[in-house]
């Protein structure tokens, strides 16, 4: 096995399709194909399954990206070491809404604290895009709700805390005084995106307040937007607690009294593989489980 058939390969898994991945290499497509073949055959394994065009990692390729990243990573930081190159350490972070506001930010600060020589990078976005890049290797981790379990195939999930839904409005709303069932037919209602996490949860919810057939005015889980929607408003937001904490402790938004034990879900770090000890992104996921030790003790 050569260095060239590693470099194919993960430029394969990263770019989902052989004509991609030869474009991005400068290679031809035959040759690459070639490659590849050449892999399979060494391994004795089908590391992608061909789906029209697309080229997609079996349960085969999905384990041995794992090693053949570790294995670049460890070659290139060997090169570097004999070099006497100084390099910065980067980690690549998907982070949901539900830890963008405060959580999040809090660990970052600590860890650029920590590790002087390392930097943070963020990616922010809709889970299955966040999912997409954790998988393609475009991310070294992800920092939120708990995806669901059709999505959790060869990913691991860390659990750091519990938070849970609420439904908010802005502060002296008149629905702060009324049944939250009640509120609901009474004011216009903003929802979370269908892809969201937890746009379940709030469907179950509605559901068994016997207001599945409500209509919501808007569907977003963007605090800038729905923020300027309240104020401006009487509508109603279904949110996780994390995006609006530091509104709720400022006053400027209040949550309705729900009365419900099951509009809670998992947050945690989801990840494909165990990072090196004392690597950066092994800090940063030390960090985060501090951090949430902290938060469960308050």
């Amino acid at each position: 096995m050569k260095l060239r058939h590693l470099e194919a390969f993960l430029a394969v898994a990263q770019n989902g399709t052989i004509s991609a991945a030869a474009r991005a290499r400068n290679v031809s497509q035959p040759a690459l194909s070639k490659t590849i073949g050449e892999l399979e055959g060494l391994l004795g394994a089908t590391l992608f399954e061909r789906t029209g065009r697309r080229a997609i990692l079996t349960p085969a390729g999905e384990s041995f990206r794992a090693h053949a990243l570790d294995a670049l990573q460890s070659l290139e930081a060997g090169v570097r070491d004999l070099s006497g190159q100084s390099t910065v350490g980067l980690v690549k972070v998907g982070v949901l809404p539900t830890v963008a506001g405060g959580f999040f930010p809090a660990v970052a600060l600590e860890f650029s604290q920590t590790r002087q020589d390392a930097r943070v990078g963020v990616i922010t976005g809709p889970n299955r895009y966040l999912l997409n890049r954790l998988r393609s290797g475009g991310i070294d981790l992800m920092v939120g709700r708990m995806p669901s379990a059709k999505d959790m195939v060869g990913l691991a999930f860390e659990h750091l805390y519990d938070e849970p839904v609420l439904l908010v409005a802005r502060a002296g709303h008149p629905a702060l005084a009324m049944p939250a069932s009640q509120a609901l037919t009474s004011y216009p209602l903003i929802v979370p995106n269908p892809g969201a996490i937890i746009r379940q949860n709030v469907d179950q919810y509605l559901a068994a307040q016997g207001l599945s057939g409500l209509v919501p005015v808007f569907e977003t889980v963007a605090l800038p937007v729905a923020l300027s929607l309240l104020e401006r408003s009487d509508m109603l937001w279904f949110i996780s607690r994390g995006v609006v904490e530091r509104e709720l402790q400022r006053g400027t938004l209040a949550a309705l009294d729900m009365k419900s034990d099951y509009m809670a879900g998992a947050v945690g770090i989801t990840r494909k593989f165990s990072f090196n000890e004392n690597s950066p992104a092994d800090l940063l996921a030390r960090l985060l489980h501090r951090q949430a030790g902290k938060v469960t003790a308050r």
